[in-house]
């Protein structure tokens, strides 16, 4: 068992601590699950950044956004070998979005409600005139219905506004962040900008960047578009992404605002799309069930795609339907043509009978 701070058990498990990864953990005075982070004290980090932090989640908690992990206990946690930090985070059952990003492609509305919250997240806390500046998809947590709570808030604003720069947040830093450790608004949008384009493409911008010279190098030349297969790809969501990741003061988004309102038309501009695509969703019942209704699905169609198209399914049924008709139909005809012949072979046979008694009863007469 690893226990921080005397009071919380690890529970995931781990073999090491990973340092600035959000683990799931049990407090055993208050005898809840919890949420804990360690980071390792560094040049970066300042004397009062404890304190600080723990004004910040005074601030954070009166905020109430719902999109925000609520930051319950700070502290300090001494080895043999180093310093660490802990926060403890409120609990949220939900997966990072770095987990979401390594399994399938993110559906488009899945992506919106994410951006959507995560902008609606800054802002809240912009509006107090303060900035994120450590944002990151493993802070990003995501359930089942793609709520979201982003943890890391208050962080960079304790550390007087200057990055931390603990273990995997140098390729989310911004330029101004980079290059003269300068936290604003547009740090990060940039960043935002950053976790959408792995989103969609699952790589980062700027892959052989490591070290912060050749990440600064690479920024400055800006993401080659041209390079990038954007075919199937919502062009204007790319879009989106462009103009977060734009430096040119005219070009890029200067506000939260500007950002939602993008987003905004961009669902305004789809949900007819989005409503036609789930009613022809729902009008593709699978082959199973149209092999099961018709019979008439062959097996070289069945293994060429999993869906038909309603017309063809009524077509089919139509057919079906036809085909009874006139077994039916026939079935009828056969029972009347059956009748008609059994008719007229008892009429026969009547006459025939008729016949041979007036043949036969003269010689009857005589006898008598």
């Amino acid at each position: 068992m690893i226990f921080i701070g005397n009071r919380y058990e690890i529970t995931d498990r781990p073999v090491y601590i990973e340092e600035n990864k959000l683990y799931n953990a049990y407090d055993s005075e208050k005898k809840i699950d919890v949420k804990i982070k360690i980071i390792e004290n560094n040049r970066y980090i300042s004397i009062d950044f404890i304190p600080n932090l723990i004004d910040e989640s005074i601030i954070i908690d009166d905020l109430r956004s719902p999109h925000i992990l609520r930051i319950l206990d700070v502290g300090v946690h001494r080895t043999v070998d180093n310093l660490l930090y802990y926060i403890v985070y409120e609990n949220f059952r939900g997966v990072s979005l770095t987990t979401l990003n390594k399994g399938a492609y993110l559906h488009m509305d899945a992506l919106i409600r994410i951006a959507t919250q995560t902008v609606k997240a800054l802002q809240a806390y912009y509006n107090l005139g303060k900035k994120h500046g450590s944002l990151r998809p493993d802070n990003i947590l995501v359930n089942e219905r793609y709520e979201i709570k982003i943890a890391d808030f208050g962080i960079t604003e304790a550390n007087k506004g200057t990055n931390i720069r603990c273990s995997g947040n140098l390729k989310y830093l911004s330029p101004s962040q980079l290059s003269i450790d300068f936290t604003d608004i547009k740090s990060d949008l940039y960043c935002l900008g950053v976790i959408l384009y792995e989103s969609v493409f699952k790589k980062f911008p700027f892959n052989d960047a490591h070290t912060e010279k050749q990440l600064i190098k690479a920024i400055d030349k800006g993401v080659i578009w041209s390079k990038i297969n954007t075919s199937g790809m919502n062009k204007d969501f790319v879009e989106i992404i462009k103009r977060l990741l734009e430096r040119n003061d005219n070009l890029c988004y200067k506000n939260y605002n500007e950002v939602l309102l993008s987003l905004s038309h961009f669902m305004y501009k789809t949900s007819k799309i989005d409503i036609e695509a789930i009613r022809a969703e729902e009008n593709q019942p699978h082959l199973e069930s149209v092999l099961h209704k018709t019979g008439h699905v062959s097996p070289d169609d069945f293994y060429k795609t999993r869906q038909m198209y309603l017309s063809d399914i009524q077509k089919e049924l139509e057919n079906k339907s036809i085909d009874d008709m006139k077994i039916v139909k026939n079935g009828h005809t056969d029972k009347k043509s059956k009748k008609k012949k059994n008719g007229k072979k008892t009429s026969l046979i009547i006459i025939v009978l008729i016949l041979i008694i007036m043949m036969v009863l003269p010689f009857i007469n005589m006898f008598l």
